[in-house]
């Protein structure tokens, strides 16, 4: 099945997969990271990337797979595209926070 699925995406598809997969990858490990700070970002995109290089290395010991740079840079990309959206979903949540802990009161 795996071979089958493999002889039905070609470029420029089976980038979008990869891209794709990276992303949800990101947004997972934000989610289980539990972003709080700037830093948890960086290692969020860190790893992500990391996992993305390793799968691509792993591939040379596949026959039936070849390593490729432009699918490593659709991994680093959908990397991008996963923490980016951890960064927005971390500043939506602060501002909703900020907001929360204002009282009709307080309000100036």
């Amino acid at each position: 099945m795996h071979h089958l699925l493999l002889g039905q995406l070609v470029a420029p598809w089976d980038k979008l997969v990869h891209m794709a997969l990276f992303a949800l990858v990101a947004i997972a490990l934000g989610a289980w990271l539990g972003i709080r700070r700037q830093r948890d970002l960086w290692s969020c995109l860190l790893i992500t990337v990391l996992a993305g290089s390793v799968d691509e290395a792993l591939q040379h010991f596949d026959p039936e797979r070849t390593v490729d740079a432009d699918d490593l840079l659709a991994n680093v990309v959908g990397a991008l595209i996963g923490t980016g959206a951890n960064a927005l979903w971390w500043q939506w949540r602060d501002s909703t926070r900020k907001h929360a802990d204002d009282s009709v009161i307080t309000r100036h």
